[in-house]
């Protein structure tokens, strides 16, 4: 299979639609930036980069070589296989860019929530959290929805 152009084309994929790898990579990495609460401009300095070419990672317009992703793993304290966890089977790129992920972490809330619990360090609120969070889990939806806009 032949491959060419920035963002891995191969056959019969449109030379500027990202590939679903490169999108995964940059979920991983916005995910995990978000968790550590790092910023794009932040991130970018400490490896040397502008936050726009971070921002092209993330969104899986650009590719992250080898050793930009050994960097991201250093800085972000996590083994370069991180960034691609949960990629069982190519999904179209189509799906991954519009949330046919199914990673927990694809919204923004649910990072930040990952990353607050994170910080409290007593273990028993800790624990009352997740037992809260398994009750309201248990309700139905439908009234917590319309409440929320």
């Amino acid at each position: 299979m032949r491959r060419g152009g920035k963002t891995g084309e191969t056959s019969g994929q449109d030379r500027n639609t990202p590939h679903p790898a490169d999108i995964h990579v940059g979920q991983r990495l916005r995910e995990r930036r978000i968790v550590m609460g790092i910023s794009q401009h932040r991130l970018a300095t400490i490896v040397g980069l502008t936050f726009q070419q971070v921002y092209k990672y993330e969104q899986g317009k650009n590719r992250v070589s080898a050793g930009r992703l050994y960097d991201f793993s250093k800085v972000l304290g996590v083994p370069v296989g991180f960034f691609f966890e949960g990629m069982a089977e190519p999904l179209p790129a189509a799906a991954l860019v519009s949330g046919g992920g199914n990673s927990l972490l694809d919204s923004r809330e649910a990072t930040e929530l990952f990353a607050a619990y994170r910080v409290i360090s007593n273990p028993m609120v800790r624990r009352r959290i997740r037992q809260l969070v398994r009750a309201l889990a248990s309700e139905p939806n439908d009234s917590t929805e319309k409440s929320e806009s």
